[in-house]
């Protein structure tokens, strides 16, 4: 017997359209406009990256992204794209290679650019890229710059979800104030809600944080996928789990106009599929990223970013998702 997690008709069907569609949540729907920063007239916060600055960075930045991108080569990569950003156009590269999806272009057009004022490092510059195509999203895009020294480098992006909506931002005249996981005075610590997301994305939908969230697509695919697999595995004493962690070192968090908050959320999802005594098989484009022998369980390993929006204290505004991807990284036996 032949068992195809991740891509595996009816289960197998259900549970090739759950993976492919967490595999990358690039969602094409009806977007709101992105809401304007409205640029103050005088540079109050010395460290706040003004306009010009910001243009460099992504233009120095798309342009390494397109060179890499023509010659499908991850090395050219480093200067202005690192990190999980890198690593992620480094497994695209091998999966399109390969018979799967060519990496999706991101345009250079920003509608949005969100920067911080603070004099403390690391921090964080945000922007909103259009959509490549009628079949995409806006895509979020996070730079980080590691102290005064360092360039700011392209470390993570995200696909907005259908409906998302982006706060108002302050402009980059004054530039949005960088906060402590723990800053107190909304509906929820940052702090918080990443560990009762993260605590729902592990428990799955009946967990009692279900309702404590808006609805979002990011966890509905990934319990979806879950449930199928698992159903798919169960007939052979399989299983099928999902394990997520939160990269607290690497979250960020830049307040908006609005009294509320964005949570720059990276995380880690390890995905195991083991059927014992089963001769499992992947799609070539998985099989490429494969360095063992394909025998009964195959582990998935994805880096995701997650951008969490949470509201004013007193607004009633549930913690939501306005933009997520999941992007395979690596394919293991174990």
């Amino acid at each position: 017997m032949t068992l195809t997690p991740m891509r595996a008709a009816r289960p197998a069907r259900v549970v090739r359209a759950a993976a492919a569609a967490l595999a990358a949540l690039s969602l094409a729907a009806c977007m709101p406009p992105v809401p304007s920063t409205p640029d103050a007239p005088t540079l109050d916060a010395p460290g706040a990256v003004v306009p010009a600055q910001s243009d460099r960075i992504v233009s120095e930045t798309m342009s390494e992204l397109a060179a890499a991108d023509g010659a499908k080569d991850p090395s050219l990569l480093g200067e202005r794209v690192s990190g999980s950003a890198a690593t992620t156009r480094a497994t695209e590269y091998i999966v399109a290679a390969n018979g799967g999806a060519t990496p999706e272009v991101i345009s250079e057009t920003m509608l949005a650019t969100y920067t911080t004022g603070s004099a403390t490092w690391p921090r964080v510059m945000a922007t909103v890229a259009e959509a490549a195509d009628a079949a995409h999203t806006p895509v979020v895009l996070e730079w980080v710059q590691d102290d005064v020294q360092s360039e700011y480098q392209l470390r993570w992006w995200a696909h907005m979800v259908p409906g998302g909506v982006l706060p108002a931002m302050p402009g980059q005249s004054t530039g949005a104030d960088q906060l402590s996981l723990d800053t107190p005075g909304f509906t929820l610590t940052p702090e918080q809600a990443i560990e009762d997301y993260v605590a729902l994305l592990n428990a799955g939908a009946s967990s009692e944080l279900e309702e404590a969230f808006a609805p979002d697509p990011y966890r509905q695919r990934m319990f979806e996928a879950r449930t199928a697999l698992a159903a798919s595995a169960a007939p052979r004493s399989g299983t099928y789990g999902d394990t997520v962690t939160a990269r607290i070192d690497e979250a960020f968090v830049l307040a908006d106009a609005e009294g509320g908050a964005l949570v720059f959320l990276p995380l880690d999802v390890v995905s195991d599929f083991n059927v014992p005594g089963a001769q499992l098989s992947l799609p070539a484009s998985d099989k490429a990223l494969l360095q063992e022998t394909l025998k009964a369980r195959v582990v998935h390993r994805y880096e995701d970013l997650v951008v969490l929006r949470i509201g004013a204290a007193g607004s009633g505004l549930l913690p939501t998702v306005v933009a997520a991807d999941h992007n395979l990284v690596s394919v293991a036996t174990s």
